[in-house]
């Protein structure tokens, strides 16, 4: 049987990863989305530097303009959407579009593990593994991979390119979709 390749997430996410404080006003995130041209922004806590949530365009959308709130007052971490949804950066581009439809999630963190060794107070190393953000991956992803299939400029098999058809297809199709 000949060998298929099956992309991984980290081949088609988009690494262009923006991250701003938990104490950052929505009007900052704003601006910061429109002038690094991202449709979404890690939420960190500035204290232990870990993700806490992602605001995307929609959150500012819903929970911001329509609701007339004063955007230099209202704090990311009270926009931001949570728990962040996390896929390992080793996993299938399918299994990923899996967990966004069944978590009905347009944006996905991509982590990889990062094993690091911690000394603890009684002298002992400890061994650890890190999830570090690597990426986010967005539908458009979906489609500008399958824009690169089409055209030619990878290949891959036909089970794969059928798989992203039906990807692409829930999402477009899917009216409810938050």
């Amino acid at each position: 049987m000949p060998f298929q390749r099956t992309t991984k997430i980290r081949d088609i996410m988009t690494r262009k990863l923006e991250t701003i404080g938990s104490t950052a006003s929505a009007h900052e995130v704003a601006i910061k989305m429109r002038d690094k041209k991202v449709s979404s922004v890690l939420v960190m806590d500035e204290r232990y530097g870990i993700p806490l949530g992602i605001v995307t365009e929609r959150d500012l959308a819903r929970k911001v303009c329509v609701t007339d709130k004063n955007s230099t007052q209202l704090l990311a971490s009270k926009v931001m959407s949570f728990p962040l949804i996390k896929v390992n950066s080793e996993v299938s581009a399918l299994e990923a579009a899996d967990l966004m439809l069944k978590n009905k999630v347009r944006h996905l963190l991509v982590v990889s593990t990062e094993s690091q060794q911690e000394k603890r107070e009684n002298g002992i190393n400890e061994d650890k593994d890190l999830l570090k953000p690597v990426g986010i991956i967005t539908p458009m992803d979906f489609i500008r991979y399958k824009l690169v299939i089409s055209s030619g400029y990878l290949s891959k098999d036909s089970h794969e390119d059928n798989d992203t058809k039906r990807i692409l297809e829930y999402y477009k199709n899917d009216a409810n979709f938050d």
